[in-house]
């Protein structure tokens, strides 16, 4: 009997090895990891949630500037990274450095229509005779600030082929008062892969339309909301709460070096 006991044991044993060999070959993979293009680290002082993309990063090269990253690795990541970086190429004014930021524009993106119209402003201005009275710090009529918005919203993106991206970027530009006044608004963008983030489309929605069915709506502005003339773009409560009403909160997302 202990012989068929010891046998019967041998056999068990045998059987088991066999079934956790069968369970390690069929365990599934382990999963890739998450190709989340803005992973999230906190809630920012607005109820947003934060990444950890920065503005100003992504890049491994510089355009003829010497001032706009280029190079993007092509990840949904870089493409808000490029999005912030490319603002103010489509958003500044300064009437002295115009012709060699347009020269910029042209290397980071491709031509169409959309190109006129967000250089028209600062091709009729930089064409005056003489300079506006509203000009600002020695040339200036816009100058975007696109830590002090802070924020982002990937619409859609396929890495290394097109993502839309929306920043929201502060401001500060002329008036007809002595001093010039901030602002905020949102800047979309359409961004293709060419070895590189290319702009493909670009501007400022205008109210009440989502950029041909790309967006959800335009994004924040501070139309229409009444800042004091203040000299400086500074978010608080109250003008996020009015520069999103009727506005989708959905989606939008801290830069990791937003300013608050």
């Amino acid at each position: 009997m202990r012989k068929h006991w010891k046998a019967f044991t041998a056999v068990g044993v045998v059987v088991l090895v066999i079934a956790v060999a069968a369970v390690l070959i069929n365990r599934p993979a382990p999963a890739a990891p998450s190709q989340d293009p803005s992973p999230l680290q906190a809630t920012g002082k607005f109820g947003f949630p934060v990444s950890d993309v920065k503005i100003g990063d992504g890049g491994t090269k510089k355009a003829s500037d010497d001032k706009t990253p280029t190079g993007y690795s092509g990840t949904c990541e870089s493409a808000a990274q490029a999005a912030a970086n490319y603002t103010r190429l489509i958003k500044d004014v300064h009437l002295t450095t115009w012709a060699q930021q347009k020269k910029t524009l042209t290397e980071v993106s491709q031509p169409g229509r959309w190109v006129e119209k967000v250089t028209f402003e600062g091709n009729l201005l930089t064409d005056a005779k003489d300079l506006p009275a509203s000009a600002f710090d020695g040339g200036w009529y816009t100058r975007t600030d696109v830590a002090a918005g802070g924020m982002y919203r990937v619409a859609s993106c396929e890495e290394k082929k097109r993502a839309v991206v929306q920043v929201f970027t502060g401001g500060i530009g002329a008036s007809a008062s002595e001093e010039p006044s901030s602002f905020f608004q949102t800047v979309t963008f359409e961004l293709v892969w060419g070895g590189d983030w290319k702009i493909s489309d670009a501007g400022t929605v205008p109210v009440g339309q989502d950029f041909g069915g790309r967006v959800k709506d335009g994004g924040p502005m501070s139309v229409g909301t009444n800042m004091d003339a203040e000299s400086a773009p500074v978010l608080r409560d109250d003008l996020v709460n009015a520069f999103f009403k009727n506005k989708s909160r959905e989606g939008w997302v801290e830069y990791a070096n937003a300013k608050r």
